[in-house]
């Protein structure tokens, strides 16, 4: 997985049609509620994430980002197709990037306890510098396993091609997630081109860094810290190097911030690179993404 992968999946041409549910109805996985929250301050576990939280995983970023201008705007057709099209779809895909993943990739969740099990109510996607496997690309695009906050909304849930970091050759899923039913890919194709030359020329040339793929905490579990909690602990990690013989370097933290993330990560000590402004094809204004940059001062600090 390259670090274009952060930003830019595989796109096809977007369909607007109905998906028809398939018969076997009992091939759809359920997607199961994260429980009703408690009070701030809850007790909670910070983990590496492993593959049975994949699932809760995905319930996080989808109901994290629905409200999300960008979400709406991408996911033209999602009210065209079954409730749990986009879930499955982008499960599936989460579950390849696991099983792809190398060590240059760290996810980490925070999890409560609940009645019946432990679930996961926040987590992190953190890339480090080191080696990264290349991908396959397509009309420009990559083809990888990407888990950014841009390349998780503009998912294609996986590619065509059968290659190890597709998903359409191995997974069961009931549905034809390859069609990308509930995305205008029209759209899609414009803001990853916006968003690839964005990482190309403000992130990519910092050179070494710690890049935050991706930060989401479920809306019914915001206050409780979560948030910070992740940024903390990545902050900890900036004089480590990497893991490429860097130990002892002090790395910077990047990310490229939403409209909602923005004023966290500035309480946090991040300063603005770049805004970046990409115009909606749909004449309903503008969609903004900021660049943002870490350095610690006194680096281990915040280490936990």
């Amino acid at each position: 997985m390259s670090s274009l992968n952060a930003v830019l999946p595989i796109l096809l041409l977007s369909i607007s049609l109905l998906l028809i549910l398939p018969s076997n109805a009992s091939t759809i996985p359920s997607r199961s509620s994260l429980g009703v929250a408690k009070a701030a301050s809850v007790p909670f576990t910070f983990r590496n994430a492993t593959i049975e939280d994949v699932d809760d995983i995905t319930t996080v970023f989808l109901d994290a980002f629905l409200p999300s201008p960008l979400w709406r705007y991408i996911r033209q057709f999602a009210d065209k197709v079954h409730p749990l099209y986009t879930w499955t779809c982008h499960r599936d895909r989460l579950l390849a990037q696991f099983r792809n993943s190398g060590p240059e990739l760290d996810w980490k969740v925070i999890t409560v306890q609940e009645p019946a099990r432990e679930r996961v109510v926040s987590f992190a996607f953190w890339e480090f510098p080191g080696t990264k496997p290349d991908g396959n690309h397509d009309d420009g695009v990559d083809a990888g396993g990407s888990s950014s906050y841009l390349s998780s909304l503009l998912s294609v849930h996986g590619s065509d091609s059968g290659s190890d970091s597709g998903i359409s050759s191995s997974s069961s899923s009931p549905f034809n997630c390859s069609a990308h039913l509930d995305l205008n890919m029209t759209r899609v194709r414009h803001l990853a081109d916006v968003m690839q030359e964005s990482r190309e020329k403000y992130i990519d040339s910092i050179g070494r860094q710690i890049y935050l793929d991706l930060l989401a905490t479920h809306p019914d579990w915001d206050g409780n810290g979560f948030a910070s909690h992740h940024l903390r602990w990545g902050k900890g990690q900036l004089g480590r190097g990497g893991d490429d013989g860097g130990a002892g370097e002090t790395l910077p933290l990047t990310l490229i911030a939403t409209p909602a993330g923005y004023p966290l990560y500035v309480s946090e000590g991040f300063e603005g690179l770049r805004n970046v402004t990409v115009e909606r094809l749909d004449g309903e204004g503008v969609l903004w993404q900021e660049v943002m940059k870490y350095e610690a001062e006194s680096v281990g600090a915040d280490e936990l």
